[in-house]
C-alpha cells in the first residue's frame, strides 16, 4: 500500500493529420500518465541533480505543464477516484475514516460508485476511443472495472502489486490471492510476472495509440 502518493499528469495535446476544418482535426488526443510514489523533484525537468528522465522531459517541453497540481489524497483508491472524476474523495465515497482512506483491497466488494462520471465516460460521449493501461484500484469486481467506467479496453492490475503474491513476493494467503493480470475483464495471467510488466504496459499502450491514431483517443496509463 502506498504511504505517500504524488501524481504527475502529463497531457499530450496533438492534432491529427486530417484535412483542415474537419471534425477529427478539432479534437485533441489525451495521454494521461499517473505515477505512484513520485515526488515533484524526482524528474530532471524539475531540477533533480542526478536523476535523468529525458523522455518525460521531452513530453513536458513539447506539451503543457501543470506545476501546481496536487493529489487529492495520499493513498491509492481515493486519489485515483479524484483524478478520474474531478471530485474530492469525500464526495465520491472513497475517503474512508482513517489514514489509509477508502482503499479497496484484493477482496473488496465495493468500488467507485456507479453514479460517478469518469473523464473516460465524458470523452466517450464526444466520440473518443478510450483505453486504460496499468493499476486500476477502484474495485476488483467486474462491475467496477475500467470497462464499466467508460474505458473501451483495459490491460493491467486491478489493485496494488503488493496486494497479491507474485514471483517477487510469494506467500499463501486466502485474503490475498495470487496477483492477477487482466485484459478487459479476463484474467490472462496469475500470478503476474512483475519482471516484464512495465515493458508489456508500454507495448500495449503503443499498440493502442497505433490502432487509434486515425480517431480521437484518450489513453490513461497508471504505473504501479
Amino acid at each position: 500500500m502506498d504511504s505517500v502518493k504524488w501524481a504527475i499528469l502529463l497531457l499530450l495535446v496533438s492534432l491529427s493529420c486530417a484535412m483542415a476544418g474537419s471534425e477529427l482535426a478539432s479534437k485533441p488526443n489525451f495521454l494521461v500518465l499517473f505515477a505512484d510514489d513520485m515526488g515533484y523533484g524526482d524528474l530532471s525537468v524539475n531540477g533533480h541533480p542526478t536523476i535523468r528522465t529525458p523522455n518525460i522531459d521531452s513530453l513536458a517541453h513539447g506539451g503543457m505543464r501543470f506545476t501546481q497540481w496536487y493529489s487529492a489524497f495520499h493513498v491509492c483508491s481515493p486519489s485515483r477516484a479524484a483524478m478520474l472524476t474531478g471530485r474530492l474523495p469525500i464526495r465520491s465515497g472513497t475517503a474512508g475514516d482513517g489514514w489509509t482512506g477508502g482503499v479497496f483491497g484484493s477482496c473488496a466488494t465495493g468500488g467507485l460508485p456507479h453514479n460517478e462520471t469518469t473523464f473516460a465516460e465524458a470523452l466517450k460521449t464526444g466520440g473518443y476511443a478510450t483505453g486504460m493501461v496499468g493499476k486500476w484500484h477502484l474495485g476488483q469486481r467486474e462491475e467496477f472495472l475500467p470497462t464499466n467506467n467508460g474505458f473501451d479496453e483495459y490491460f493491467g492490475l486491478p489493485y496494488s502489486d503488493d496486494m497479491g503474491s507474485s514471483a517477487w513476493d510469494h506467500y499463501n494467503n486466502t485474503l490475498r490471492p495470487p496477483l492477477p493480470l487482466l485484459h478487459n475483464t479476463t484474467v490472462i495471467e496469475q500470478p503476474t510476472d512483475l519482471g516484464t510488466l512495465t515493458q508489456r504496459y508500454a507495448d500495449y499502450a503503443t499498440d493502442f495509440i497505433n490502432r487509434k491514431k486515425d480517431e480521437p483517443f484518450v489513453l490513461y496509463m497508471a504505473f504501479s
